[in-house]
């Protein structure tokens, strides 16, 4: 049975939960009509390698294509969380419709990966990379990747709170419920205790769409951590990257199926250590 909570009631739930779990994030922002180059941080396009790497392969032995690159010499953010500089880089499979996801295994790095350079070699050219045959998205759509049209991205500094669809909301919410109206919400179910209209409203103050990197993340269906172990969710604890569906002037330049979103998480511990060999990858439409 829903509760005789106020309208009074639910602005207070917002803005308490914006107190509690806000944090600072960045958005990414398309910028389509730049055209960007080796060392950019942009969506799709040719990748920077190190030669002195192996190029990463998926499952069958075929070179990955990239799907996005974030260059944080260039983006010279002062997050002690995140790199000071170097470059993140996140490939997929080139042949796959999944897009390199595992459903089963979604931390399993074999048909995605992610990879990050301490430093970059500004001395490389573009005709080096092309001249590995990588498959590249660049202005062409092509049934493999998410990323319609390459794009530069830039870095925005933001404010980010949790959202009503990520793992550990209900707990908070509950929480925030208890302390400004003094009920507890039985079972912790938040759709029966609010109604439709109240859920909706908290919904949509607080959900995450967008690119970014940190904060929290949003889904068309669940977050996948619900699915995991406590102890296996509670490491992956922090929004690495989320790239979500976009398009500029009415053309698509990322599509995640019919039109959903994808997250890589990470642990906030690995992270400030450079270590990406434990992240989840994990993406769902409508």
């Amino acid at each position: 049975m829903e509760s005789a909570i106020t309208i009074t009631d639910i602005s207070k739930i917002i803005e308490r939960i914006r107190e509690k779990t806000a944090m600072p994030a960045y958005q990414l922002i398309l910028a389509p009509d730049r055209t960007p180059d080796l060392f950019d941080s942009k969506f799709g396009g040719v990748p920077y390698w190190d030669a002195a790497k192996e190029y990463p392969l998926d499952s069958n032995g075929n070179k990955m294509m990239l799907l996005a690159q974030l260059n944080f010499t260039k983006a010279a953010l002062k997050d002690a969380r995140l790199p000071k500089s170097g470059m993140l880089q996140f490939f997929i499979r080139s042949d796959d419709d999944c897009f390199g996801m595992n459903f089963d295994v979604p931390d399993e790095q074999k048909d995605f990966r992610v990879i990050f350079h301490e430093t970059i070699d500004e001395s490389v050219t573009e005709a080096q990379i092309l001249a590995l045959d990588i498959p590249c998205m660049i202005d062409e759509p092509n049934d493999y990747t998410p990323v319609y049209r390459q794009s530069a991205v830039d870095f925005l500094p933001t404010t980010a709170c949790l959202g009503a669809d990520a793992w550990g909301f209900s707990d908070i919410c509950c929480a925030v419920i208890r302390e400004i109206t003094g009920d507890t919400v039985p079972d912790n179910d938040l759709y029966s205790y609010l109604g439709d209209s109240n859920y909706e409203k908290i919904y949509n103050a607080l959900q995450s769409s967008g690119h970014r990197v940190l904060g929290y993340p949003v889904f068309t269906q669940a977050d996948p951590r619900e699915d995991m172990d406590e102890e296996t969710a509670a490491y992956y604890d922090t929004l690495l990257f989320q790239m979500d569906s976009d398009s500029v002037n009415g053309e698509d330049v990322v599509l995640w199926g019919d039109c959903g979103v994808a997250n890589f998480f990470i642990n906030g511990e690995a992270l400030k250590r450079h270590d990406f060999d434990r992240v989840v990858y994990n993406w769902d439409c409508c």
